[in-house]
């Protein structure tokens, strides 16, 4: 077992955000968070990173590779973070530093944990590795000079750089052409095939559709059904599943 969470609750005051979720999750295999805006699917991201605010209040239990990360000291998150799990957030341009080339940003990452030597090498075998064609000019572009497809497709070289067991994406395509969405999600695809975790969260059945073995259907908070994906697809135990799935169907 990767990532075991058990009982997973988080306020702030008096605002019940999360209310006892638990799920577990395996290497090699790729777990869809899904649910409407607000249903607190982000927010297990965030509590699984040590990224809340101040404020949060967080009850449970959540062990990777069987080691508590709830109530971990800041100093001991910072050696996990990037080296042991990475994560993906949807909106390219909010994560990236405008101010620094994309070559220092994917170096930073990596020389955080395994120091510079080696550094430039890794970062043109992973941007390779996330499918960049133009690996020289995109390495030394900005932010502002790439399009949204290559822009997150350097947040993912990021995330990976330090080969994380666990990979965490918050929507990584949802501000993306369906085209360019595909590519995305092949690349989460294969670093399943290498026998990474991955947690994606999502509000798109088609995207589960594509990549996920399993699903994880979130209700203001609670988990409403879980299952694997042919199950979710074919008979959806919940009235609330159904009423997601349909608002797909309808879409399309």
């Amino acid at each position: 077992m990767l990532l075991e969470v058990k009982d997973l609750s988080l306020s702030y005051g008096d605002k019940r955000v999360l209310k006892n979720v638990s799920f577990s999750l395996n290497r090699g295999e790729v777990l869809c968070i899904v649910g409407e805006s607000g249903s607190g699917k982000s927010s297990i991201l965030l509590s699984i990173m040590g990224l809340l605010p101040k404020n949060a209040k967080l009850s449970g239990s959540i062990l990777l590779e069987g080691k508590e990360l709830l109530n971990l000291r800041e100093e001991e998150y910072r050696k996990l973070r990037g080296k042991e799990i990475g994560i993906v957030f949807q909106e390219p341009s909010l994560y990236l530093d405008p101010l620094f080339k994309v070559k220092d940003q994917i170096l930073e990452a990596y020389t955080a944990h395994f120091g510079k030597a080696g550094g430039e090498e890794r970062v043109v075998e992973v941007l390779k590795k996330v499918g960049v064609q133009d690996v020289e000019r995109v390495m030394n572009s900005y932010p502002h000079q790439l399009s949204g497809g290559l822009k997150q497709r350097v947040c993912i070289a990021i995330a990976v750089v330090c080969n994380p067991k666990l990979v965490l994406a918050d929507e990584p395509t949802t501000a993306l052409d369906l085209t360019v969405q595909r590519k995305i999600l092949g690349l989460f695809t294969q670093l399943k095939e290498e026998g990474k975790g991955i947690i994606l969260v999502t509000h798109d059945f088609g995207v589960v559709a594509e990549v996920a073995d399993r699903v994880l259907v979130l209700k203001e908070g609670e988990v409403v059904e879980e299952g694997d994906v042919v199950s979710i697809f074919d008979a959806p135990k919940s009235p609330y599943t159904r009423a997601l799935l349909s608002a797909t169907y309808l879409k399309a």
